[in-house]
């Protein structure tokens, strides 16, 4: 079987609990509103005041088998919708991000940075040049370095 007969084979599944489960939620309502009116006729609950208690009990019997119901059709009608996939490895896009963009970004916020007078954030903090000094030093220890291994 392919894939289009196995998706629909259980997408009819899903249809099918979902009715079910809309037969027992309605079977519940009709079990709730039984249940309430006996314990009215009997004196066990008040004639008014009570709705929260009443919502309550049909809530926590009866409205969980309706969302059942409605995910299972929304379920059912996804899997028919669904879209085949292809196994062409073009379709795959990856997102690579513009690093020079980023860049220019990073250096108009550091300008930005430089140009407020109360902010105490110094560029040293989060970003280290060498000095002139100090880039000179170790580019003179990388020659040696160099002079090193040819000998």
């Amino acid at each position: 079987m392919n894939k289009k007969t196995v998706d629909r084979i259980f997408s009819i599944v899903l249809f099918v609990v979902a009715v079910l489960m809309a037969i027992f939620a309605i079977w519940a309502v009709y079990s709730c509103a039984d249940d309430i009116s006996q314990a009215k006729a009997s004196g066990q609950l008040p004639e008014s005041g009570m709705l929260y208690i009443i919502v309550g009990y049909y809530m926590g019997n009866c409205a969980q088998y309706f969302a059942y119901a409605l995910l299972l059709t929304a379920a059912g009608l996804l899997l028919l919708r669904k879209q085949p996939e292809s196994n062409k490895s073009d379709d795959i896009i990856c997102h690579v991000p513009n690093l020079a963009a980023i860049d220019d970004n990073a250096d108009a916020d550091a300008d930005d940075d430089a140009d407020d007078e109360d902010d105490t954030d110094e560029p040293g903090e989060w970003y280290s040049e060498k000095s002139e000094p100090e880039a000179k030093q170790d580019e003179e220890d990388d020659e040696d370095e160099k002079d090193e291994e040819k000998e």
